[in-house]
């Protein structure tokens, strides 16, 4: 039932919590015991019931303020837990607001049947406009236009700009251009004033057809005082300018977008411009971009992602090493981020460098950072491309040890190693890679035939591995049937 939605299991919910001594007093600030469950699939019940029972008390705004962050962050499942919890744990008063993140929360959790059923058990009186735009917003995120289209018609006399947004979205997405002009035409015509999501979404509309006419339309009619076009809206047309061969209008455009920057977008939107620039092949506004970019936001990890990425990609690697040695000199929050050192080993490997790819990670664990998983998969390719397949073999074992959902390996790094168990008739070692491999994501079929042929190699009698195979859904073909006949090596 539908009331049960915020409901999670408590299973090994324990987990949740950071581990502390007993002699550790337990925080009493409710937002950092929640941001403490890392993992988004846990649930955050055992956190919010052991505040309840040591007696704390907590204002509504701050349980909206955690909601929002969790949605940003992308911890749907929490979010929506805690929403739930403030009202029926809490007994928090539910407001128009709650019901507006609820049910777009119940759509990305559970999926449109349900958010559409909790609208229907949504008293009348908190069925405001932004609830029914809301559900306007679920229709269309599930690419439901008929549905959308319906509720849209429902909705006159309290239609706003997100309401038709969430139109205009919805018809871009499904290539309607047309019906796109219609609405932000239908809109001026109701007196209803677009924002400049609307407006940017009538700039897709041209840049999806082709219109450079209605692309420079919007650019010459959008009011800069009233700010109905965003940096992203001018970079997006610079763009379009570009690939159509226009690089004289397109470089404009780019420029204009640079001057609509705002501080709150800033880091988003210089790295946005950066990755644009070296798609052009412009060096010197790579670095000018770089040197406007460091002026205007504080340096930090997603700064030197960036910037380490657009080296890479113009194939820069000893500016990308500069980068990372400069990173590596800040005293900068969350420093055990590897992914940033992976960007450099994962080009190393990819290069036949993995030489300088091992001493690179020794180096980043004796200063007291933590490889990922994907760290030692990306050395495992390293030394199967130089044909070290004893460490390759070893990195691979190693990587998936490490491993944890959701990340999911390619199986590529497991099929050569299963290949050199194979060859060693290794079963026992076959068997062990395969395990943890399964704990993450479903065996694949080449998985299963480099077991297969592990098993006829050694001797090992295939029978219930051919079970297992099928009861993953995957059927014996030609090629097993080539294999179990010893022509498959």
């Amino acid at each position: 039932m539908l009331r049960l939605l915020h409901r999670r299991l408590s299973t090994a919910a324990v987990a949740a919590s950071p581990s502390r001594s007993s002699s550790q007093p337990l925080s009493d600030d409710l937002h950092r015991r929640i941001m403490d469950v890392r993992f988004p699939h846990l649930p955050l019940s055992p956190v919010l019931e052991q505040w309840a029972r040591e007696g704390h008390t907590v204002k509504k705004h701050v349980l909206q303020a955690i909601v929002k962050k969790l949605t940003r962050l992308r911890r749907f499942a929490q979010a929506l837990e805690l929403s739930f919890w403030m009202t029926d744990r809490r007994h928090l008063h539910l407001s128009a607001g709650d019901v507006v993140y609820r049910l777009e929360l119940i759509m990305k959790v559970h999926g449109l049947e349900k958010a559409v059923e909790y609208f229907g058990m949504v008293p009348n009186q908190l069925r405001k406009p932004q609830c029914y735009g809301s559900l306007l917003r679920c229709y269309a995120e599930a690419k439901g236009v008929d549905k959308a289209e319906e509720l849209f018609a429902k909705m006159q006399g309290m239609l706003s700009s997100y309401a038709y947004n969430s139109m205009m979205k919805l018809y871009l997405e499904a290539g309607q251009l047309e019906r796109v002009h219609a609405m932000f035409q239908d809109m001026e015509e109701r007196g209803v004033k677009p924002d400049s999501f609307s407006v940017e979404l009538l700039l897709a509309a041209y840049i999806a057809a082709e219109d450079f006419e209605g692309v420079e339309k919007v650019l010459n009619e959008a009011n800069p005082h009233q700010k109905l076009l965003t940096w992203h809206g001018h970079a997006s047309a610079g763009i379009a300018f570009v690939k159509s061969g226009m690089q004289v209008r397109g470089v404009m455009a780019l420029v204009e977008a640079e001057r609509h920057i705002s501080p709150r977008y800033a880091k988003v939107a210089y790295s946005f411009l950066l990755h644009t620039y070296a798609d052009l092949g412009m060096r010197p506004e790579v670095e000018r971009i770089w040197s406007v970019y460091k002026s205007k936001v504080p340096p930090c990890n997603t700064m030197y992602m960036s910037r380490i990425s657009v080296l890479l990609k113009m194939n820069d690697i000893d500016g990308a090493e500069q980068a990372l040695k400069e990173w590596d000199s800040l005293c900068l929050a969350y420093k055990d981020d590897f992914r940033l050192i992976n960007l450099v080993v994962d080009v190393y490997c990819k290069e036949g460098l993995v030489e300088k790819a091992v001493p690179l990670v020794d180096d980043a664990i004796k200063k007291g950072r933590t490889p990922l998983a994907n760290t030692w998969y990306k050395l495992a390719s390293g030394f199967f491309e130089t044909g070290h397949v004893l460490k390759a073999v070893d990195m691979t074992r190693k990587s998936l040890a490490s491993a944890a959902p959701p990340w999911k390996p390619d199986p590529k790094n497991v099929v050569l190693s299963l290949n050199h168990f194979m060859d060693q008739k290794d079963v026992e070692a076959a068997e062990e890679m395969v395990s943890m491999l399964q704990k993450l994501v479903p065996l694949t079929r080449d998985v299963y035939h480099c077991l297969l042929k592990t098993y006829i190699h050694a001797g090992k009698p295939v029978s219930d591995l051919l079970d297992s195979m099928k009861k993953d859904g995957l059927e014996a073909d030609e090629e097993t049937d080539r294999i179990l006949a010893g022509e498959g090596d």
